[in-house]
């Protein structure tokens, strides 16, 4: 009998603040990077849905990286804000 094998995508990878610009300092993340993040670290217990959980979660991992700010949008939707200095 012949072995089933699972196709992998890429990774998914939280946005970077650093390659953020004075003039772009936001970057929105939609439902399926989100998850996607989420059930990377959570691969025992993955998401179907952007619960508070996940917000939670979500929001905790992007201000330890440095994000300065998270909105939720809608649901589904995040807005990042990098912490931009200007010169």
């Amino acid at each position: 009998m012949a072995t089933k094998t699972v196709k992998q995508g890429r990774p998914h990878e939280m946005p970077d603040p650093d390659d953020r610009s004075p003039n772009s300092p936001h970057i929105i993340v939609e439902r399926k990077s989100v998850l996607g993040l989420y059930n990377q670290a959570h691969s025992s217990k993955p998401a179907k849905v952007v619960s508070e959980t996940v917000r939670k979660w979500f929001d905790g991992d992007a201000t330890g990286i440095g994000w300065a700010d998270t909105t939720w949008v809608d649901d589904n939707t995040v807005m990042l804000r990098a912490n931009i200095v200007r010169k």
